[in-house]
């Protein structure tokens, strides 16, 4: 994945709300065998994100926010065969993706990625340890979004650049970017501040240069120390 979200983090897990799966189809999720969704916008944890799914009884009927109909996007293949039956993985009615502009109403950020398969093509259905080690959820599963706390979010989750103190505002392919708090900020929903802000040095060299996601190191370029509050 893209890495957006940095390892510290500061928030109570009251503040983080796990009904909303990431809305995508199962090509939009990560497989880390293909190079060209090693990091995608719905399946990248670090993503704000925004409601696209929230009705709960859209059939008139299902007043659940588990869904254990159907889930065209849970790996498990054809479920139409005999003797197979109907696909009986859940997933969550609810679903959020990446906020798009300033007027946006953000409801938080992502704290997993939503990954369909490892680097070697394992359908991680199969092999949830490793699911857990690479700190990610199948499609259809609700993914974790914090909605309040302080964390650690790269270049990869800002649009521009970010200057100690600027107000934080959605903007394009689930990011932010900042503006003034003298701004007027008219419709705009600002939902943080930032507090700190720091950048790493190429430190790949030694170790062979970029690794599999062409990027020097485990991470190179800014980072922001942020509080977000998208109540």
């Amino acid at each position: 994945m893209a890495i957006r979200l940095l390892p510290f983090r500061d928030y109570d897990e009251h503040d983080v709300v796990n009904l909303f799966k990431s809305a995508g189809t199962l090509d939009q999720f990560i497989d880390l065998s293909k190079e060209n969704r090693r990091s995608t916008p719905q399946g990248d944890a670090g993503v704000f994100v925004k409601v696209s799914a929230g009705v709960l009884n859209q059939d008139g009927t299902s007043w659940d926010p588990v869904d254990i109909e159907s889930n065209p996007e849970s790996l498990l293949g054809k479920t139409n065969y005999p003797h197979v039956g109907r696909n009986v993985y859940p997933q969550a009615s609810l679903s959020v993706t990446g906020v798009e502009s300033s007027s946006d109403q953000c409801i938080g950020v992502t704290l997993r990625q939503t990954v369909a398969r490892d680097e070697n093509g394992e359908n991680l259905l199969y092999n949830p340890i490793k699911k857990d080690e690479l700190f990610g959820v199948l499609p259809g599963e609700a993914v974790p979004v914090l909605s309040k706390g302080l964390i650690t979010i790269t270049d990869e989750a800002v649009n521009g650049t970010l200057e100690v103190g600027n107000a934080l505002v959605p903007s394009e392919g689930g990011t932010v970017s900042g503006i003034a708090y003298d701004t007027d900020r008219g419709a705009v929903n600002t939902i943080g501040t930032v507090l700190a802000k720091g950048h790493r040095n190429d430190f790949a060299g030694s170790q062979g240069g970029a690794n599999v996601f062409n990027k020097p190191g485990m991470q190179s370029g800014d980072y922001y120390l942020v509080k977000i509050d998208c109540a």
